[in-house]
């Protein structure tokens, strides 16, 4: 990818001569006035959050593509536009600080309609996906002390909480998911 130029490297920053300590809580800050630049743990997030997105979006397309059922070809659309729509918005705040983010990976995505996997599966293997996402966006909260990216991150949240619901409910409805095993029910139990 570096020879053929499609590689975007992760944003450098350059290495502090020496340790800083924080003496305002302004370093919190990021609604109004003066924003500090953003440091290199949210910066880190900000690209994984965006690479995700780009290739989770392109492994979608091709879900899409081969999906036979029509109620799970919409919700794959409907992750595609949601991916998209967060990748630009993380980009933005990369390209505000003149960082690099990444590029799509639409190119990577042929154009086959031959069915390799089952909706089952593709079902499983997204589910898993928005999953780890929303993990993901919780870490990055967590690691992001400026007060707007990491609203931004919980801004997110309850779309893709829907977006997750969603597609349970396809899951639930074809009898795909299985049932994890789960805690004794007391109450069930005394009851007997």
């Amino acid at each position: 990818m570096l020879e053929q130029g499609t590689y975007i490297r992760p944003p450098y920053i350059s290495i502090p001569d020496k340790v800083d300590f924080v003496k305002r809580d302004h370093f919190l800050a990021g609604f109004f006035g003066h924003k500090r630049a953003i440091t290199s743990v949210e910066v880190t997030h900000l690209f994984l959050n965006i690479q995700t997105n780009m290739i989770g979006k392109a492994l979608i397309t091709g879900y899409a593509q081969i999906a036979q059922d029509q109620e799970v070809k919409g919700f794959l659309v409907r992750g595609m536009q949601i991916a998209q729509q967060h990748a630009e918005l993380f980009s933005e705040i990369l390209i505000k600080e003149d960082l690099p983010a990444p590029m799509n990976w639409d190119s990577a995505v042929t154009d086959s309609t031959v069915t390799v996997f089952s909706d089952k599966l593709i079902m499983f293997n997204v589910s898993s996906m928005i999953a780890a996402g929303i993990g993901n966006y919780g870490m990055a909260i967590a690691a992001s002390p400026r007060r707007d990216i990491a609203l931004k991150y919980a801004a997110l949240l309850p779309e893709i909480t829907l977006y997750a619901e969603a597609g349970a409910k396809i899951m639930i409805k074809h009898g795909w998911m299985e049932e994890p095993p789960q805690a004794d029910d007391r109450e069930e139990i005394i009851k007997g």
